[in-house]
């Protein structure tokens, strides 16, 4: 009887020497609260409000700068055909009869911009891979320019070829009749769906901005803070700035950003948990920001209101 007991006291002591090495394997010994409890525990109410905030201000930013480029790059494309143009921040205007338009000149001037934005796109994706692990909230304003670049290219081509403008005179010119046109619609929007899909872990990853990781406790109130409240209100202030000149055809290729977004958000929101790093963070607005996009969407205003000729 005294061994049976001698052996049970063992056998009760070598599970508890069991559990305390496992507790002090996981590093959890001498803890009273888990790591991501006493990582949360500092983040101040106002945190997802400045998240919102700054990526509202980067969105718009970075919308003018891929405006801009592909203006330009329109512009000096036109030249090529003797073409001179004055670019508006609502139109391009061609100084050109439309009956003196050839089909080579269509082809280049139209499609000079999606392609301009498709190639920076590129650049700027392949710049943030290498960004990937850095905590700078400017990695967000590349991240951003990346998605306009894709809406520019592939928006323009799903619009385009609806409205019949922009590049879809290139569609036009290139002789596709009406189910030609479905088709690269279709093709156009299948393409910034998978295209979401893929690159869900890459806007996951700008998380690291402001969390040590990503969980269920954050990870959805963040993707909607960071993108979903940032594209609608970012689209709301580009309608502002071009009022009263703004068109269906701008409003609607912009829009087709929700393509890349959507599956963004609900392959995100089930995404596994991801850790960072323990590195503290301080979660502010970013008021310089602010002030250089609110001074360069003025500049933009006055500039291409007047018109820039070419």
């Amino acid at each position: 009887m005294a061994e049976k007991q001698s052996y049970s006291l063992m056998e009760r002591g070598y599970g508890i020497f069991r559990k305390i090495r496992f507790l002090a394997s996981k590093g959890s010994l001498f803890t009273l609260k888990s790591p991501r409890k006493v990582l949360t525990a500092n983040y101040p109410r106002h945190t997802y409000a400045f998240i919102f905030i700054n990526s509202t201000v980067l969105f718009l930013l970075a919308y003018l700068l891929i405006a801009i480029i592909t203006r330009l790059a329109i512009g000096f494309s036109a030249l090529a055909f003797d073409i001179h143009t004055i670019l508006f921040y609502y139109n391009i205007e061609f100084l050109i009869e439309s009956d003196k338009w050839t089909t080579d000149a269509v082809q280049v001037v139209f499609s000079t911009g999606p392609l301009v934005a498709l190639f920076i796109g590129i650049l700027l994706f392949l710049l943030y891979e290498k960004v990937l692990e850095e905590t700078g909230i400017l990695r967000l304003l590349i991240l951003w320019m990346v998605l306009h670049s894709l809406v520019f290219f592939l928006g323009e081509m799903l619009m385009g070829a609806i409205f019949n403008k922009g590049f879809g005179y290139v569609i036009i010119y290139l002789f596709f009749m009406d189910t030609g046109k479905m088709l690269i619609s279709i093709f156009a929007m299948i393409i910034m769906v998978v295209l979401g899909l893929v690159l869900t872990p890459i806007f996951l990853s700008s998380g690291n901005i402001y969390f040590n990781f990503l969980d269920k406790g954050n990870r959805t109130k963040f993707i909607v803070n960071q993108f979903i409240f940032p594209f609608l209100v970012g689209n709301f202030l580009i309608f502002c700035i071009k009022i009263p000149e703004i068109t269906l055809y701008e409003i609607s290729t912009n829009a087709t950003m929700l393509l890349i977004l959507l599956p963004v958000v609900l392959k995100g929101i089930k995404s596994k948990d991801l850790f960072f790093d323990e590195e503290p963070r301080v979660i502010r607005f970013s008021f310089v920001l602010a002030i250089i996009t609110l001074l360069f969407a003025i500049l933009y205003r006055i500039f291409f209101g007047m018109g820039i000729r070419i």
